[in-house]
């Protein structure tokens, strides 16, 4: 109902028997206020919400990572014009789907936002095209107060890419390390700050390799255009030389006597050697038939604004709906190899909601059925799981 003002605009009066005359009270307009009727029309939006992001967080093949207060020595890439830093190394299961990727950093200078890095995984025998790759924005922290780096770990989030990784791989990490005048190529955001003092947490090829391992101790891999001694272990060993300048290739970091001022770095004497990576895979343990039920992990996220249910969430099998096969990780069927020979379990919660910006984490089981006849089609395969939450 709208209401609409009638302006009137009071005149004086004079009363004839009254000699006296009635002055306005304003200052000489008055509004007169008449009610009427109106109509008109307008629109609220109703919010969608957002779907719950499911992950199988799997099982760690390989791990260098230590405590981030442990971190004695980081490796820079803007000091010594290196373009990618990485290792070959041993992972305690091949054929698996590759799931996250952790590495330890070491932030040396003040705060930067929306830092893209990027994380490459190869072949040995291939280090120019990846078999997977991600780039996300990252947070990069300040330098501590007393002058120590601020250590750190950032994630790579490669589920839902189905990439399969051999047991022996090769990765690379690369980044940036000057301003950015736009954001980069599939990114919204421009970063903010610098990065040349952003460097990648050292470990112990020696003694911190706590799953899987290095096949080639005493060797890492880079891709600098330093013609001299490589990506800054001159500093360090003094004569470790970079054998092909910008090319991603092996060098030596077992040269030279370890640098007094700089110990624990590289040398004949390192302690500290080798890139602090953390590989996980969407896996579970072997499965076998009538062998025991395998424990599959994952995460559930609400990325959206409000609260959203959550009661439950099934595991199942994928499977091809026209003649029942199991479906690999990447979809393909697997001829012979039929859904229904495994069981699967979910998880409840009793909570019933997840609220936003949550990650809450789940677990279920599967296990094969022994059929008391021939199951070879399924042997060796990687078993596509769909989740599913309510």
């Amino acid at each position: 109902m709208h209401s609409i003002k009638a302006r009137f605009l009071r005149k004086r009066y004079v009363i004839p028997s009254v000699a006296t005359v009635v002055a306005l009270t304003t200052a000489g307009v008055a509004y007169a206020y008449f009610t009427t009727t109106g109509s008109g029309t307008g629109s609220a939006q109703v919010a969608k919400n957002a779907p719950l992001v499911i992950n199988q967080t799997g099982v760690t093949v390989y791990n260098s990572t230590i405590a981030l207060g442990s971190y004695v020595q980081d490796q820079c890439l803007q000091c010594v014009q290196a373009s990618q830093f990485g290792n070959v190394v041993n992972l305690t299961a091949g054929n698996q789907l590759l799931s996250t990727v952790v590495v330890g950093m070491r932030s040396w200078d003040p705060a930067a936002v929306n830092w893209p890095i990027t994380f490459n995984i190869y072949s040995p025998s291939d280090l120019v095209t990846p078999i997977a790759t991600d780039t996300q924005e990252f947070a990069i922290p300040a330098i501590q107060g007393n002058g120590q780096p601020t250590p750190f770990n950032i994630t790579f989030n490669f589920n839902g890419m189905f990439d399969v990784l051999p047991a022996t791989i090769a990765y690379g990490i690369s980044f940036p390390t000057t301003n950015y005048p736009t954001a980069p190529a599939g990114f919204s955001a421009t970063p903010t700050g610098a990065a040349d003092g952003l460097n990648i947490a050292l470990s112990s090829s020696g003694s911190d390799i706590s799953v899987g391992t290095d096949p080639h101790p005493g060797t890492v891999l880079i891709d600098t255009s330093d013609s001299g001694p490589s990506s800054g272990f001159w500093v360090d060993a003094g004569s470790c030389i970079n054998p092909t300048v910008s090319v991603f290739s092996a060098t030596d970091v077992w040269c030279g006597a370890t640098n007094p001022a700089n110990y624990g770095a590289y040398g004949s004497s390192a302690g500290a050697d080798i890139p602090a990576v953390q590989i996980n895979v969407a896996g579970t343990g072997n499965l076998y038939p009538g062998g025991p039920a395998q424990t599959v992990n994952f995460t559930v996220y609400n990325p959206g604004s409000t609260t959203e249910a959550l009661h439950t969430v099934t595991i199942s099998v994928t499977k091809d709906p026209n003649n029942g096969y199991a479906e690999d990780s990447s979809g393909n069927d697997i001829t012979g190899c039929y859904a229904s020979w495994f069981t699967t379990t979910g998880d409840t919660w009793s909570g019933g909601s997840i609220a936003p910006g949550i990650t809450v984490p789940g677990s279920g089981s599967i296990s094969m059925t022994d059929t008391s006849g021939s199951q070879d089609a399924c042997q060796g395969v990687s078993l596509g799981l769909t989740f599913a939450a309510s």
